[in-house]
């Protein structure tokens, strides 16, 4: 098939590929519609060396994936729900905060989810807290040299929205639709490939010109199409 028949089938059904990026587009907005929102707030903490030195800065890299597990551990999550008074466990509280380890820039980055966003950023705030606390403790035992400062950036905000995300799942849904509604168009085409309809499909079929055709006489009725195959002959 070159290509301006597919533009043919395209324009001949474009109101049915219309029709089902419509249908998905709305599926998707309604479904978005339909989930309880997740808030997230964001806090990040500096971790700091003592001294400006190559060894000690490449050591609080390698130590910085290990502060991240400390910081969603159980023991601070149940810290955490002390202080705040959640009504949950810590293990719940865990599957609240997500933990990244950003080595570059040496910062630690705290994500904590809710369905309220003053919830967020409180937990947010006192995971910081409770961890920074708890470093600050156990650098007393360590040589001043040797220290690693952890502080906290900037306070955490409450929680802006994290899911879902209507705009980007109504505009997944609205392409979906386009490529199943392409795809559909092709499917129905394939399926009435041999139904002949008019001059034009004869033509297409047969490689031939019509030259003229019998007209249905008055009071007649018309019959209709049969499905019929084309088949080619030798000439």
């Amino acid at each position: 098939m070159q290509l301006r028949e597919y533009l043919r089938l395209l324009t001949k059904r474009a109101w049915l590929i219309i029709l089902v990026m419509i249908l998905a587009a709305g599926a998707a907005f309604g479904f978005s519609k339909l989930l309880k929102p997740v808030y997230r707030s964001t806090i990040y903490l500096n971790v700091y060396p003592a001294r400006l030195d190559w060894g000690l800065q490449q050591s609080i890299q390698n130590l910085m994936r290990n502060y991240a597990g400390v910081i969603g551990s159980r023991d601070v999550a149940a810290e955490v729900n002390d202080r705040l008074q959640l009504d949950i466990t810590p293990d719940q509280l865990r599957e609240k905060l997500t933990i990244s380890s950003i080595e570059s820039d040496f910062l630690l980055e705290i994500d904590a989810d809710d369905y309220d966003p003053l919830i967020a950023r409180d937990i947010a705030q006192t995971t910081a807290e409770v961890f920074v606390e708890n470093i600050k403790v156990r650098m007393l035992e360590q040589d001043q040299r040797d220290r690693v400062d952890v502080s906290i950036r900037d306070s955490a905000l409450p929680g802006y929205l994290h899911k879902p995300k209507v705009k980007i799942n109504t505009l997944a849904g609205a392409l979906f639709g386009l490529v199943a509604g392409i795809l559909l168009v092709y499917v129905l085409e394939w399926l009435e490939t041999d139904v002949i309809r008019s001059a034009e499909d004869i033509e297409r079929h047969t490689k031939l010109v019509i030259l003229g055709a019998i007209p249905a006489t008055a009071g007649s009725h018309p019959r209709p199409l049969k499905r019929v195959k084309s088949s080619k002959r030798g000439s």
